[in-house]
């Protein structure tokens, strides 16, 4: 059975991934200790205030603690509630675009740059890995705020067999995306060929994001290595105004002649880990090429 299964129109997780999600936040999110805090803000509120006031839907600033909350207390918090979600909804986007992954994600022979921007608790990497397995994935996360990091880093130890294996071994993250231009240079030669996915999950919606920044990164990059076969994953909730900065980046790709390949919305149906319950979501999604 694989570890994401769809089956009847809906997605659901293998005994090792209900594992995972079970000791590093489900009972870390239950078992909290009582603090002023967590005892006010999380236990005497529900889920609607959980969203909207302590994640801003998932927007808030992971580095800045809130109504005494920590920011480690915050990403717990993300993660019961939006972990299972994101990791559906970008093994969903692979496996509805499989044959636009499917040739340098899944071949043994080849290896393949995953960069993960806003990589949370490595939703997207536990996807790729899943939609791959035996590939061998070179994943960069990239997250400005240390509590996240350090749950992607307890995450990726754990894997898909309790601290027997990681999920990726060729794994590091970092905070500053400036890094990358550099950190490719540890991993990939110019003129190697080998795919690079930048990879957007739900990230660019930030609040605090600077584009104009993070664009000149990555156009820097796809110069440097123009050689190489790219693609451009993109995915925010079906809302026209939380596409501005993508829209600013796709105009810098198109310098580069690339072209939309994929633009449309997704709907999937996955089972929650945290309540059991079978939820209804969609994402919008565009993949861009250099092709």
């Amino acid at each position: 059975m694989p570890d994401i299964n769809y089956s009847g129109n809906r997605y659901t997780f293998s005994a090792s991934l209900q594992g995972l999600f079970e000791e590093l936040v489900k009972q870390p999110f239950e078992n909290h200790p009582p603090t002023p805090a967590w005892e006010t803000e999380i236990r005497n509120r529900g889920t609607t205030y959980h969203r909207q006031v302590i994640l801003n839907q998932g927007r808030t600033d992971f580095n800045e603690p809130l109504k005494g909350l920590s920011p480690k207390d915050k990403v717990l918090i993300y993660c019961a509630y939006y972990m299972p979600m994101h990791l559906v909804s970008s093994y969903h986007i692979f496996r509805v675009h499989t044959r636009f992954f499917t040739t340098h994600l899944t071949s043994v022979r080849d290896k393949v740059v995953f960069i993960d921007f806003g990589c949370g608790p490595l939703t997207s990497g536990i996807a790729s890995w899943a939609f791959a397995r035996q590939s061998n994935i070179i994943y960069l996360g990239v997250d400005n705020s240390q509590a996240v990091l350090d749950k992607t880093k307890e995450i990726n130890q754990y894997g898909p067999n309790k601290y027997g294996t990681p999920f990726l071994s060729t794994f590091e993250v970092i905070s500053d995306y400036n890094q990358l231009t550099k950190l490719l240079d540890n991993y990939i030669a110019k003129d190697d060929k080998t795919p690079i996915i930048f990879n957007f999950c739900y990230f660019l919606a930030s609040l605090t994001l600077d584009i104009s920044d993070l664009s000149d990164v990555i156009v820097q990059i796809a110069e440097k290595y123009s050689k190489h076969y790219m693609r451009v994953v993109y995915q925010n909730p079906d809302l026209p105004s939380l596409h501005a900065n993508w829209e600013i980046l796709k105009d810098k790709f198109s310098e580069f002649k690339s072209r939309i390949i994929e633009s449309n919305i997704q709907w999937f149906r996955y089972d929650s880990l945290i309540t059991g319950s079978l939820h209804n979501a969609s994402v919008y999604n565009d993949i861009l090429c250099n092709e």
